[in-house]
């Protein structure tokens, strides 16, 4: 095992916790304007599509996820203490293995944003031309909850520049900052394939709390093991540090629990109305008619 760097871990640890701290203000800033101008524009007429969920709600955030956040910022910053302990371990030729095992996880980590999304696009997609309304809601709202952590984790990543393990291999705490958005080894911080696997799970899993309360027990445990084999992965290629997973974990978490419960407990933003309410139907004359169902 190699000596943990210490002396510097308080100040750097100091700056992931910050990092975390940002996520909140930043989606709540675009929510609020987005708010605002859904309330101009349609007044004070209560909503008719969100019966299923809790009274609506005037933000994106809840007063709890500060102490959600609270609480994933304590563990980051000790997380981080064992980030080198932990890359030491990953390498170790015993967890490496031989170079099946590596095939094998280098296919795996093909699992990120990217065909999390087209994945969730496509379920919007058949729900929308087979007529199924609940599938194209599902699919929608966990390719917006992709989206959004997406956006958030590439932010912060540019932000603070952390290098990853394997350009930096005996300092966890070696930042850049603002390199993370030109530079692959400068963007660690969080890990984004984390984010978009925790955002997708968790908004699945909100999806089914909403229809199916009773199958959570079953379908939560399913999904979070799945959305647990990109970080691993990360971590085994030396692609991220511990603390990078952890905090991954908690952004696309919470962004995927806010955007399901937002979306279930409020009139629908434009973009859902717009995706799920308006239809092209044949007009009969040759041409094509924009057709809104007010079931949606």
């Amino acid at each position: 095992m190699g000596r943990l760097v210490t002396s510097t871990i308080p100040v750097r640890a100091w700056a992931l916790a910050a990092s975390l701290l940002l996520v909140p203000t930043f989606v709540a800033a675009q929510d609020g304007a987005e708010a605002r101008v859904d309330s101009a524009a349609f007044g004070a007429r209560a909503p008719t599509d969100t019966t299923r969920g809790p009274a609506p709600r005037k933000t994106f955030f809840v007063k709890r996820d500060l102490v959600t956040s609270g609480i994933a910022v304590a563990s980051s910053v000790a997380v981080s203490a064992f980030d080198l302990r932990i890359a030491h371990w990953a390498r170790s030729p015993g967890v490496q293995g031989d170079s099946s095992r590596h095939d094998l996880v280098e296919q795996l980590t093909r699992a990120n944003e990217t065909p999390m999304m087209l994945a969730a696009l496509a379920t919007y997609g058949v729900g929308r031309i087979a007529g199924l309304h609940t599938t194209a809601d599902v699919g929608l709202h966990t390719l917006e909850a992709v989206v959004l952590t997406t956006g958030v984790s590439q932010v912060v990543r540019g932000v603070l520049g952390r290098t990853r393990p394997r350009a930096s291999l005996e300092d966890p705490f070696l930042f850049k900052p603002s390199t993370g958005f030109s530079g692959f080894e400068t963007r660690s911080y969080p890990s984004l394939h984390t984010a978009a696997s925790f955002a997708a799970a968790t908004a699945l899993v909100g999806e089914i709390h909403e229809r199916r309360p009773g199958a959570v027990k079953v379908a939560a445990p399913l999904l979070y093991a799945a959305a647990l084999v990109p970080p691993l992965t990360r971590i085994y290629l030396d692609q991220h540090w511990a603390s990078d997973i952890v905090a991954g974990g908690f952004v696309g978490a919470l962004l995927g629990s806010r955007v399901v419960s937002y979306a279930h407990s409020h009139r629908r933003t434009r973009l859902d109305r717009v995706l799920l309410a308006v239809s092209a139907m044949p007009d009969g004359r040759g041409g094509v008619m924009l057709v809104v169902d007010p079931r949606r």
